[in-house]
């Protein structure tokens, strides 16, 4: 099956789905604080990327070690990225998604590097991969 422009526009509008996206993919239906093991339900913070406890405050970051850390570029963009370079057979050049996320060279290039050493045409260092389509 084949995943559309308008499916992923659907399932991504936004920075706050793609990180919702990226928690449910690194800890599943967590229901437990790993700092003081209550019954819990995490629940984001405003205006930052991490998850809280709602008893201890313990802060759960979901882009810490992966290729999303510390980035100033906005995740709907990487996941935009990630789309484009997995919808083409050929891929996509840097070049491209700079046209295509209105970024610099240099940070389309950073993107693309990155994302290409996850999906292994490259040999720099693995990060986990975050999947953006499950096919459901």
């Amino acid at each position: 099956m084949k995943f559309t422009i308008y499916q992923f526009r659907k399932m991504y509008p936004d920075d706050n789905a793609c990180l919702d996206k990226i928690f449910s993919l690194r800890y599943g239906n967590l229901k437990q604080c790993s700092k003081c093991k209550k019954k819990t339900r995490f629940h984001r913070v405003k205006k930052r990327t991490c998850y809280e406890c709602q008893w201890c405050g313990y802060q759960l970051y979901p882009t810490k070690n992966t290729i999303f850390e510390k980035t100033t570029t906005p995740l709907h963009l990487w996941f935009y990225a990630i789309y484009l370079m997995t919808a083409t057979r050929s891929g996509v050049s840097a070049k491209e998604i700079e046209r295509q996320l209105g970024v610099t060279y240099k940070c389309a290039w950073r993107i693309a590097h990155q994302i290409r050493s996850l999906m292994g045409a490259d040999s720099g260092p693995k990060r986990p991969v975050i999947p953006i389509y499950s096919g459901h």
